[in-house]
């Protein structure tokens, strides 16, 4: 064997002169490709013990925080919240799991779990409240979810457009408050 010479021991279809296999010929090279969002149960960024943040952190994918925090809170994903953490925050994310401590209001928009040993002192708004034994809560819970703000903001609008000025236009009736259909009828 020659060393200058490329000899094909299992393929009849290869041109000795290019060096390439007439047949099945390589495949293009494909730029990459970019990342794909990483899963839900994928961890996007850990906040470790013995740090210290201050500021307004938003984020996208899930994020766990195990150190302390200032400020303010934003995401449509997902924050967990160790129990080592100390969270002093608004909260405004898709799903918050607490098992640290929170002093602020927190806003979920899709659920909040509480776990042993949270410690929250503030507020919770969310559809979907859940709360172990031996959390520790002072504040008030509010289950709302889009529905009802939508409800809501459309009676607003209605009563106002009906006392607002008419400018020579009729304006539609308003429409009643929900709760005033669950009233009994004299």
């Amino acid at each position: 064997m020659k060393f200058g010479r490329r000899d094909n021991l299992f393929n009849d279809d290869f041109d000795d002169n290019t060096g390439v296999d007439t047949v099945n010929p390589p495949a293009p090279q494909l730029p990459p490709a970019r990342a794909a969002r990483p899963a839900s149960n994928e961890l996007n960024a850990f906040l470790g013990r013995g740090c210290i943040y201050e500021g307004k952190l938003t984020f996208e994918g899930r994020v766990r925080i195990d150190g302390k925090f200032t400020g303010e809170i934003f995401s449509n994903d997902t924050l967990e919240i160790g129990p080592d953490a100390e969270i002093e925050a608004e909260v405004d994310c898709a799903t918050v799991v607490i098992a640290g401590r929170v002093n602020g209001n927190i806003t979920a928009r899709g659920r909040c779990d509480l776990r042993a040993p949270a410690i929250v002192l503030g507020n919770i708004t969310s559809p979907i409240i859940t709360m172990d034994e031996g959390v520790r809560f002072d504040g008030e819970m509010r289950m709302t979810n889009a529905l009802d703000d939508v409800v809501r903001a459309s009676t607003l609008r209605a009563q106002a457009a009906d006392t607002g000025s008419d400018n020579g236009r009729k304006s539609a009736p308003a429409s009643r408050d929900p709760s005033e259909l669950l009233k009994p009828v004299p």
